[in-house]
């Protein structure tokens, strides 16, 4: 199987979820001059019942990379009632993404969870080497190349990832200057505490959705939770959106985690078969 082939695919994956990381999140919202209510009121990545999500965006990422990595995890859930095959469409799937800078380590995974049969495409960089595994139904085939990653590099598409469905760039403005969405196409209001992991988090929900998706094309009703750390670390984030959509009705869900902080990247347990199936 074609290296490139396999990056391409994680390129369009990685598009795909920051355009749903951007319309995703729970966003800038409240009152300027109203009170703060809610679990860590003098944290800076709070704005009056609502987020600074560029300071919130900051905390998070450099928090992530402190920590040396960490996984994104997303699953999106996805229904549709009309005829046929809807176009745009985000099949059911899901999506991990662990980085490991200290030993300069990256695995990814994506299943589509909506078919018949499992399509699973899995990729792990290390020492140099990328390795692909794709499996469909009972057909596996493998890939190898060489990569050639810095830790800089490393680092760099780990901030990247870890600002998916916070704060994603959207393109330019008439003005040039680069737009940002995600956290402030929402209005969230504190909603008291909540938990992740077994620890406590600020819980922030919105009821209402300003922006733009291709699915569904419009949007009718829609809702979103974001979870945070009273150190700026956004460990959960929930979205769903309902409406019309090509003939018929979508409905999409989905949940983003980041967890992990800091955890070794181990290798895959098919990566010695796949270097025996590419050798020569």
């Amino acid at each position: 199987m074609n290296g490139r082939r396999a990056d391409e695919r994680h390129t369009n994956r990685r598009r795909v979820l920051a355009a749903i990381g951007a319309a995703a999140g729970v966003g800038l919202a409240g009152c300027l001059g109203g009170s703060v209510d809610g679990p860590f009121s003098d944290a800076d990545w709070r704005e009056d019942d609502g987020l600074d999500v560029a300071t919130l965006a900051e905390s998070h990422v450099e928090l992530a990379v402190e920590a040396g990595g960490v996984t994104l995890f997303s699953t999106a859930e996805t229904t549709f009632d009309g005829e046929g095959d809807p176009s745009p469409w985000l099949p059911s799937q899901e999506y991990e993404s662990r980085y490991d800078l200290e030993n300069g380590r990256w695995y990814f995974r994506r299943e589509l969870t909506g078919g018949e049969e499992p399509e699973v495409l899995e990729r792990y960089v290390a020492d140099g080497e990328a390795l692909v595994r794709e499996r469909a139904g009972e057909d596996v085939r493998y890939g190898r190349q060489a990569v050639d990653r810095t830790a800089d590099d490393f680092e760099r598409a780990l901030r990247e990832e870890a600002l998916v469905g916070i704060r994603v760039p959207q393109g330019n403005g008439d003005s040039g200057e680069t737009t940002y969405a995600g956290l402030g196409n929402w209005s969230p209001k504190s909603d008291g505490e909540g938990e992740v992991d077994g620890r406590a988090t600020a819980r922030f929900v919105a009821d209402s959705f300003d922006g733009d998706r291709d699915v569904p094309a419009t949007v009718e009703t829609a809702s979103a939770t974001v979870h945070v750390f009273e150190s700026g670390f956004v460990p959960r984030i929930e979205q769903s959106w309902e409406g019309p959509h090509d003939g018929g009705t979508a409905t999409v869900e989905v949940d983003i985690a980041y967890r992990d902080r800091g955890a070794t990247v181990a290798a895959p347990e098919w990566a010695e078969e796949a270097r025996e199936e590419t050798a020569g």
